[in-house]
């Protein structure tokens, strides 16, 4: 539930921040700015279909998990899983920094998702 949070504020916001800063970035002329921005440029359609994929593939690796609890292989996998998603949540807010503005998911990422997602790592490592 947390991480659908996350993945609608991302889907919400994409289109109005995209035509809100594009020229900010694009005259920013930084090779990087301009990759982080092709990423974001997408309509929310488009950015809806990324984060089913992201959502489907969360849900089967809990799944998993939940049915080999005691498994080391699970606990390696969700593991991995877990520690993907801050890696996603630094990104988050590297980009922000670097673009200089608000991105899209930024929020949730630093107020549900990254706290939640150490508790479970936590809970998962005990």
């Amino acid at each position: 539930m947390i991480f659908m949070l996350h993945d609608f504020e991302e889907i919400i916001a994409v289109e109005k921040w995209a035509t809100r800063t594009e020229r900010k970035i694009i005259s920013n002329n930084k090779w990087l700015n301009k990759k982080i921005w092709q990423f974001w440029n997408v309509n929310s359609y488009s950015f809806a279909k990324r984060d089913v994929f992201i959502f489907l593939t969360m849900s089967i690796i809990t799944f998993i998990k939940i049915q080999n609890l005691e498994s080391s292989w699970s606990s390696i996998l969700y593991l991995s899983f877990l520690i993907f998603v801050l890696i996603h949540n630094v990104a988050h807010v590297l980009q922000t920094l670097l673009l200089k503005t608000y991105t899209p998911g930024l929020v949730t990422a630093i107020l549900l998702v990254t706290p939640y997602t150490i508790y479970l790592l936590n809970r998962v490592t005990s």
